[in-house]
Protein backbone atom coordinates (compact mmCIF):
# COMPACT_ATOMS: atom_id res chain seq x y z
CA UNK A 1 0.00 0.00 0.00
CA UNK A 2 1.30 3.10 -0.99
CA UNK A 3 1.07 6.55 0.63
CA UNK A 4 -2.56 8.76 0.45
CA UNK A 5 -2.45 10.50 -3.64
CA UNK A 6 0.30 8.53 -4.45
CA UNK A 7 0.79 6.02 -7.98
CA UNK A 8 3.87 4.45 -9.97
CA UNK A 9 2.83 6.54 -12.42
CA UNK A 10 6.02 9.27 -13.67
CA UNK A 11 5.15 12.99 -13.22
CA UNK A 12 4.97 15.43 -16.29
CA UNK A 13 8.67 16.46 -15.03
CA UNK A 14 10.25 13.25 -15.67
CA UNK A 15 8.84 12.55 -19.23
CA UNK A 16 9.79 15.82 -20.34
CA UNK A 17 13.49 14.74 -18.89
CA UNK A 18 13.22 11.47 -20.60
CA UNK A 19 12.37 13.13 -24.01
CA UNK A 20 14.96 15.79 -23.76
CA UNK A 21 17.58 12.59 -22.71
CA UNK A 22 15.98 11.12 -26.46
CA UNK A 23 16.40 13.85 -28.23
CA UNK A 24 19.96 14.83 -26.96
CA UNK A 25 20.79 11.15 -28.10
CA UNK A 26 19.26 11.74 -31.37
CA UNK A 27 20.64 14.99 -32.52
CA UNK A 28 24.14 13.29 -31.10
CA UNK A 29 23.49 10.29 -33.53
CA UNK A 30 22.56 12.54 -36.25
CA UNK A 31 25.58 14.94 -36.11
CA UNK A 32 27.66 11.86 -35.80
CA UNK A 33 26.45 10.88 -38.98
CA UNK A 34 26.32 13.94 -41.17
CA UNK A 35 29.88 14.74 -39.68
CA UNK A 36 31.07 11.51 -41.11
CA UNK A 37 29.92 12.45 -44.51
CA UNK A 38 30.69 15.37 -44.92
CA UNK A 39 33.83 16.55 -46.44
CA UNK A 40 35.14 20.31 -46.72
CA UNK A 41 35.02 21.57 -49.63
CA UNK A 42 38.95 21.72 -51.33
CA UNK A 43 40.05 24.42 -54.33
CA UNK A 44 43.24 25.11 -56.36
CA UNK A 45 45.61 27.70 -55.07
CA UNK A 46 48.40 29.18 -56.69
CA UNK A 47 51.17 31.03 -55.96
CA UNK A 48 53.00 33.24 -58.57
CA UNK A 49 56.29 33.69 -58.12
CA UNK A 50 58.64 37.26 -59.02
CA UNK A 51 61.21 36.63 -61.31
CA UNK A 52 63.63 38.24 -59.73
CA UNK A 53 63.49 35.35 -56.75
CA UNK A 54 65.37 32.67 -58.87
CA UNK A 55 69.46 32.54 -60.36
CA UNK A 56 70.15 33.59 -63.63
Amino acid sequence: MGGIGRSNRLGAGAWLLILLGALILVGAAAMTIYGGAVRPAQHEVEQVLANDRFPN
